[in-house]
């Protein structure tokens, strides 16, 4: 982890820069516990960026140089002093490190049928002995040798250019990983009426942590987020047109699994892409609608997907979606079903969605 105070003072002594350090790490931790405590995933900034963290009353060590003490002091306004803030960048991925730890969640890359890295071989770079003989590099080499021992000087007619040993350049094979597959995220909302205020805050604050985690595991160049929304019918939306409400009426919920399945199958590579979906509502449902989305996970969706989330926010005494999916997949290793009441479930449901079972 690279934490640099933004302030141009910098501790020169091991010793005290150790001790330093570990304050620094102490503060961390405690940011951790703050966030796992309220399940508040605001801290986490945009997406995939850095956290710049401020912290109080920090005193700096004061340094005295020169002999017998005398000499030039380090002490002074340093960051902290007087009362003022120390300011410390702190990577997105050590962030979502350490939560990952305190939360026992898994390395992702580990699930799923496709692979995130392709392994192959370029000749990128060069030496004095292989297989494949260089003969654009050793020719230019051989000339220079040439030249220097002046064998080779056509304005005096010597034109004898030696081919040495030391100066054969071979093509030598490079391992080069480079991103193949994505992992591509899908996110269902319910914007039914019955869908606001609250609901809709829950739904953020576990939208952000699944972004994030997702981008910190597959890296976010390699994931792609796409975000879809019912009431009685179904439409792919931008991500700021996730949480707004309609006022339509109803909520037709198997239409948007059914959209969801039949974009995954169309636009990629079902056997080597990564699949997550992730569906919030209050469970409100139709009988029939629920039982249309019990057989579309078991025929469309679970065979090629990683894992399936379906989340019930908030639900109400007449909700039973999980209870008619629970029925089919019960302890289900791609399906995994939570409710998310109030802020303090959040961590709870991160565990059941992502956790090893």
């Amino acid at each position: 982890m690279s934490m640099i105070p933004n302030s141009g003072d910098r501790i020169s002594s091991d010793e005290s820069e150790g001790a330093f350090n570990e304050y620094i790490e102490d503060q961390l931790q405690n940011l951790v516990d703050g966030i796992l405590t309220d399940g508040d995933m605001q801290e986490f900034g945009q997406r995939g960026s850095d956290l710049i963290i401020e912290m109080d009353d920090i005193q700096p060590p004061t340094f005295t140089y020169g002999d017998d003490g005398q000499g030039g002091g380090g002490g002074g306004g340093g960051p902290g002093g007087e009362g003022g803030k120390m300011s410390f960048s702190v990577p997105f991925e050590k962030i979502m490190e350490l939560i990952s730890q305190r939360l026992g969640l898994p390395d992702l890359k580990k699930e799923g049928r496709g692979k995130i890295k392709e392994v192959s071989y370029e000749f990128k770079t060069f030496g004095q002995m292989g297989v494949i003989l260089d003969k654009k590099r050793t020719f230019r080499r051989a000339m220079k040798t040439s030249v220097g021992m002046g064998t080779y000087q056509p304005d005096l007619g010597k034109y004898d250019i030696q081919f040495r040993r030391k100066d054969r350049r071979y093509k030598l094979p490079e391992r080069v990983e480079k991103p193949k597959y994505k992992a591509v995220v899908f996110y269902m909302g319910d914007i039914s009426y019955s869908t606001y205020g609250e609901r809709l805050e829950l739904e953020k604050r576990m939208v952000q942590f699944i972004h994030n985690w997702l981008d910190y595991n597959y890296g976010p160049r390699n994931v792609e987020h796409r975000f879809f929304v019912h009431d009685m019918e179904a439409h792919e939306v931008q991500p700021e047109d996730f949480y707004r409400v309609s006022n339509a009426g109803g909520t037709r919920a198997a239409m948007v699994f059914d959209l969801v399945g039949q974009i995954a199958t169309n636009e990629y590579n079902t056997s080597t892409t990564n699949f997550y979906g992730f569906y919030f509502g209050d469970g409100e449902l139709f009988a029939d609608d629920a039982k249309e989305i019990v057989e579309i996970l078991e025929n469309q969706l679970r065979p090629i997907f990683n894992r399936i989330g379906v989340v019930e926010v908030q639900p109400s005494r007449s909700s039973h979606l999980n209870t008619q999916i629970a029925t089919r997949f019960k302890r289900d290793k791609v399906i995994r079903l939570g409710q998310l009441k109030h802020k303090k479930d959040t961590l709870d449901v991160i565990k059941i969605l992502f956790g090893a079972k």
